[in-house]
């Protein structure tokens, strides 16, 4: 993960939870998988510089769910930029993050922010239950039921999901076959 791709993410993530005035994390994972799958079909790219992968209770971007569990414990990179700008809200409520700033807005785009204020005011209020329940879709079942290979759910599959068109998807692979020659 490159220094912006880690600051990209913690800006997301403070951008979420200054929204809502603080989420457990499990909703801000779902609120970024929602909004990251409506960015890909309407726009052919994807908003969080992570992975997506099919775990039991849905999709989780890995290195996030990584950095969240080291929080304040890693010298993880992105561990260290949460940690500075996002707490956990304490004994009472251990899952809870709260922002200690507002989010840079520079490092988001419109079209970004539009896909994040959607996700939250559809998911933010929604129960772990019914986020589960949503996110098992047919992205997270065709990642999940690989029987050799890796768990990450595909970007493509993701647009599927929410009927991004045939150009769309092809777009989409193209980008991907590109990044993956990049590297």
């Amino acid at each position: 993960m490159t220094d912006f791709d880690s600051k990209k993410l913690t800006e997301l993530v403070l951008y979420i939870l200054c929204k809502t005035g603080g989420s457990d994390y499990y909703h801000v994972f779902k609120i970024l998988y929602f909004a990251e799958m409506k960015h890909l079909a309407k726009w052919g790219s994807g908003i969080v510089p992570d992975e997506f992968c099919a775990l039991k209770y849905g999709p989780v971007p890995m290195r996030l769910y990584d950095a969240v569990k080291e929080l304040g414990h890693s010298s993880m990179k992105l561990s260290e930029d949460l940690s500075a700008v996002v707490q956990f809200a304490g004994e009472d409520a251990p899952n809870v993050l709260l922002p200690k700033r507002e989010a840079n807005l520079k490092f988001l785009s419109k079209t970004e922010i539009d896909v994040l204020d959607e996700s939250i005011a559809e998911h933010q209020s929604m129960t772990f239950g019914q986020l589960m329940s949503k996110s098992h879709d047919a992205a997270w079942n065709e990642a999940n039921r690989r029987v050799h290979g890796t768990n990450v759910i595909s970007p493509i599959s993701m647009a599927q999901v929410m009927n991004a068109e045939e150009a769309m998807l092809e777009y989409i692979g193209e980008q991907m076959q590109i990044e993956a020659a990049l590297r």
